[in-house]
């Protein structure tokens, strides 16, 4: 399906801690191919997957495919040769959100000619980053600056991808920005982020914590450091309005905004009138503020 020979890649499936017979359905799979490698864990959530998957690959680059989306046909063959070539710490990539029918119905043009542009890494983040599209299944990452930089998920929360993806991209030198699609998002399954609940509320206190502190990483541009924190502050809001909006986490609104004001004392936004009067409001009446968005 890549156009790739099982000696040219390796295929590592974490069992985190799963219940069900999924890896009964593949065992033949398995068992036909020596470049798959299973890994047997306690459930230690998706962060905790993805560590362990990278802790054991050995290949030169590393993609991360959650269990019930897909890779583009074919598209493997055409960004390895490129990343490779570059030597490009990360090759972020298009992808497509589709329905079980549009996966289905899906035909890549696998004779397409591939279209990319090589860019720093700090052009990436300010050219090309959106803050509601930090997925890191996009993107394939040069092994070897993963580790040099100790770039891992933070364990055990939810939303992981939130601080790890503009981190990577700030710390990253040389990339490539390929414009095809790599990515299949299956739709409509139940992800992490389609629900709210009390844990995942806390989870986001500790992501908006990741990334103002990131604001502070040495070498960054004061553009970088002003789209740093509008990207944080889009992230603030978003938790903010699920914090108001969702019943689930009403009872607990008080502790996790005492949580956050804990982890982040001096959060602030003052770039545009918005961002200084939500800042405002959140430090001085936050429950306030909260119950008046609920309205």
């Amino acid at each position: 399906m890549q156009g790739l020979d099982d000696q040219e890649f390796e295929v590592i499936l974490v069992n985190d801690g799963t219940q069900d017979n999924s890896f009964d359905k593949i065992k033949d799979f398995i068992q036909d191919h020596r470049n798959v490698v299973r890994i047997d864990q306690e459930n230690q959530g998706l962060s905790g997957a993805r560590n362990t998957g990278m802790k054991y690959a050995t290949g030169q680059y590393v993609l991360f495919v959650d269990s019930d989306d897909l890779i583009v046909e074919g598209c493997l063959s055409k960004l390895l040769p490129i990343a490779i070539e570059t030597s490009a710490d990360l090759v972020v990539s298009d992808f497509l959100k589709l329905s079980d029918d549009g996966i289905l119905s899906y035909r890549p043009d696998l004779s397409r000619e591939l279209d990319y542009k090589t860019k720093k890494g700090s052009e990436l983040f300010l050219e090309d980053l959106d803050p509601s599209q930090n997925y890191v299944w996009r993107t394939l990452y040069r092994r070897e600056f993963l580790e040099q930089n100790n770039l891992k998920f933070i364990h055990g929360i939810c939303y992981e991808d939130m601080p790890f993806t503009p981190r990577c991209y700030l710390m990253a030198n040389k990339c490539v920005r390929a414009y095809c699609d790599l990515y299949l998002y299956r739709m409509g399954h139940s992800s992490i982020t389609s629900t709210m609940n009390t844990k995942k509320a806390f989870d986001l206190n500790k992501v908006v914590e990741s990334l103002w502190q990131l604001k502070d990483m040495d070498g960054l541009s004061s553009a970088e450091r002003q789209r740093l924190k509008d990207n944080l502050f889009s992230t603030f809001s978003f938790e903010l309005w699920c914090i108001s909006h969702n019943k689930s986490v009403l009872d607990h609104r008080r502790e996790i905004v005492k949580d956050l004001q804990k982890r982040v004392p001096d959060l602030w936004f003052s770039n545009g009138m918005k961002q200084i009067i939500v800042s405002l409001m959140f430090r001085l009446i936050p429950n306030t503020y909260l119950k008046l968005r609920a309205l």
